[in-house]
């Protein structure tokens, strides 16, 4: 099946080797058709088999513009019999028009032109045959089931798309989320770091002054106190050094990372995460209010990572439709906010952390985190960021 916006398919196959087959197989089908009736309406001419290539040329251009095909599809079709030209039904040449448009789009436009089809088809059939009850019930049907098939399976095959792309979205926040985690413990890791250095340098340095100093002042007196100083001084700079180099070749262990990646973010890279978001299928509202100069670097990042957390949280949880980000600046406070409309749920996350390490995050800022949930306007995530306010350690 077609993958919209893909330039292959799941086999490797080129996705316009697809498009072009069903194209001719369109153009061809309508062909045959014509062929067989033609002998029984008398036509012998060349212009419905024009028609034909036209039903399949036009499905070439559905990627670019859907509604279009489908629209010219559906008057070529009134064009066709406008001409007298021989039946070919009026849902076979707009089948794969309505399809390709429900899998582009909303089935809307497609039912409205499948109703504008039949009821076209059996006004004029009823008019035109004298038994309109055998057409009614014979022709109304068959081009239904047509119409109603093409649209049915190209809902299903959007819904698969949505789920797999929204698959895919959730792998990739993860492993930012994981990343994020794996950030924060290592910078966890560098605060134990310098404090252990402080404590062992600063002490290994006390105890170097004073014994410094008492040979110092033994120097020419006492040479056995002068020796002991200094061999105190050099087992207390042995141990020094000997915790700097371990410290040093922690650091320098291949498993410390120090990509690109742990740049800050800024308050534009939101826009990122609404755009994924409505690529999973969410209808997104955003309303970024707030200037991303005035934002500092780590209030922009904590910012960044909270609506992360949040849409993972929505897109995973909520079953919602629709999802609006938010952000402004009152009295020096970034405020952000992120609110659904889904069920709302007891649980943030499934191991529980989602809305305490946004809590954390917030906290750290010398901000505050609320939300708030219910059953029949979803789940909010609210987010007060004070800009003048250093980050808490």
């Amino acid at each position: 099946m077609l993958q919209h916006g893909r330039p292959q398919d799941a086999d490797g196959v080129p996705d316009w080797v697809f498009l072009a087959l069903v194209a001719v197989g369109q153009a061809l089908a309508i062909s045959l058709i014509i062929a067989v009736g033609a002998p029984s309406s008398g036509y012998s001419g060349w212009g419905a088999y024009a028609f034909a290539s036209g039903f399949g040329v036009l499905l070439l251009a559905h990627r670019a513009a859907p509604l279009v095909v489908l629209t010219t599809t559906i008057l070529g079709i009134f064009t066709y019999y406008a001409m007298d030209y021989p039946p070919i039904g009026m849902a076979a040449p707009a089948v794969a028009a309505l399809y390709f448009a429900a899998e582009r789009r909303n089935i809307r436009w497609p039912l409205s032109a499948g109703l504008v089809l039949l009821a076209v088809s059996a006004f004029f059939r009823a008019v035109n045959e004298h038994q309109p009850g055998d057409v009614l019930s014979y022709d109304l049907l068959t081009n239904a089931a047509l119409i109603g098939c093409a649209i049915a399976l190209a809902s299903t095959v959007r819904s698969r798309h949505q789920l797999r792309e929204q698959q895919e979205l959730i792998i990739t926040l993860e492993r930012e989320r994981e990343r994020d985690r794996v950030e924060r413990a290592m910078q966890e890791e560098r605060i134990r770091i310098a404090r252990d250095l402080h404590d062992t340098i600063g002490h290994a340095l006390a105890i170097v002054t004073v014994h410094a100093n008492v040979a110092g002042e033994a120097v020419g007196r006492d040479d056995d106190t002068v020796t002991r100083s200094l061999s105190n001084v050099a087992d207390a700079t042995t141990r020094s050094l000997r915790e700097l180099r371990a410290t040093v070749s922690m650091l320098h262990s291949p498993a410390r990372t120090g990509h690109d990646d742990r740049a800050p973010h800024t308050l534009e890279g939101i826009r990122t995460i609404i755009e994924t978001a409505r690529q999973a299928g969410l209808t997104t509202r955003a309303e970024l209010a707030a200037d991303p100069a005035r934002v500092p670097p780590t209030i922009a990042t904590a910012a960044h990572r909270i609506a992360q957390e949040a849409v993972t949280n929505v897109i995973k949880h909520a079953g919602a439709t629709t999802l609006t980000i938010s952000t402004r600046i009152e009295d020096d406070t970034l405020y952000l906010t992120i609110g659904d409309d889904g069920k709302a749920t007891t649980e943030p996350s499934v191991d529980g952390r989602g809305i305490a390490g946004m809590r954390e995050r917030a906290a750290l800022l010398g901000g505050a985190l609320s939300t708030s949930r219910s059953s029949t306007s979803g789940t909010a995530v609210t987010a007060r960021l004070p800009l003048a306010r250093e980050p808490r350690t």
